[in-house]
């Protein structure tokens, strides 16, 4: 594991603990500014985020987000891009 990732992972797990646990919404968007778009609004992300999931509302859409979050979490981002593209595909 490089410093550059490891250093990563900590920041993740420390603002974790400072912050409490944020909803998956709020972890995928993160993770996507941290590894894809550092110019992301993450709040406009989790807004429309979770306006997919109230839009159909669906017991899938709920699990396929904490899915999402649940792969990204505690990996590096050449990790999560590599094995989270299924879990995380047409999320918005």
């Amino acid at each position: 594991m490089s410093i550059r990732n490891l250093t990563v992972v900590t920041l993740l797990a420390l603002g974790s603990v400072l912050t409490g646990c944020s909803s998956n919404a709020d972890t995928i968007c993160d993770r996507r500014r941290e590894c894809i778009n550092d110019d992301l609004d993450t709040d406009r992300c989790a807004d429309d985020i979770n306006d997919w999931i109230d839009d159909k509302n669906t017991k899938d859409r709920k699990e396929r987000v904490e899915e999402c979050a649940d792969c990204l979490s505690g990996r590096s981002c050449a990790e999560a891009l590599e094995r989270c593209l299924v879990d995380c595909a047409g999320i918005p």
